[in-house]
């Protein structure tokens, strides 16, 4: 049976934002202007993707903004550990443009934030980042990161968030810092005894 139920969100439930990182002259260190290298046109974030393994099974949910928002739900265990990869996309293009593939390379200039909120039940969620950029010392990235969930069911969302620092611009752990590319929620509910 499938991990995943396939939900429309529609805006009076969901804010969400996906834009693209801007493309501004090297010489520009304005945080409002993002820098990014081997600058170009700008591109366009359509769809947003976690792929989800516990070691035993492997689940993905996608967010997906074309042509209106559509967002999976992710199914949990309690107790468990989730081993999470973030895969971002620009549907707009032939071949489609995986745009983590740039974040990565350019990681000194993002950085992801990942937070849980309950809406119902008392579930608990944590999220760790498990890969960083090549600063000394190195600071978080999030193309990589870790889920636990404690041991109460319940439902939640899970807020994630990409910050885009310009060249010249501080990069910090601040949600608030820097400009922002990706925030959008994806529902998720941890099940005592859900099917797998």
């Amino acid at each position: 049976m499938k991990n995943l139920i396939k939900t429309m969100i529609v805006a009076s439930m969901a804010v969400a934002s996906l834009s693209a990182c801007k493309k501004t002259k090297k010489d520009d260190p304005s945080p409002e202007k993002p820098i990014e290298v081997g600058a170009g046109d700008e591109e366009n974030i359509t769809r947003v993707v976690l792929i989800v393994s516990n070691g035993t099974e492997k689940n993905t949910v996608t967010y997906k903004n074309k042509g209106g928002i559509t967002v999976d739900s992710l199914l949990l265990s309690p107790n468990t550990t989730y081993s999470v990869e973030v895969k971002v996309f620009d549907d707009t293009k032939t071949p489609v443009d995986t745009i983590s593939n740039e974040i990565k390379k350019e990681a000194n200039y993002h950085h992801f934030h990942y937070v849980f909120t309950s809406t119902s039940g008392t579930p608990t969620l944590t999220a760790t980042i498990t890969d960083n950029d090549t600063k000394t010392p190195p600071l978080p990235l999030g193309l990589m990161f870790d889920i636990t969930t404690g041991a109460n069911a319940g439902i939640g969302s899970l807020k994630v968030s990409l910050r885009h620092f310009a060249e010249g611009a501080v990069k910090t752990s601040d949600q608030k810092g820097g400009e922002s590319d990706i925030d959008i929620s994806f529902p998720i509910r941890v099940m005592a005894n859900r099917l797998r």
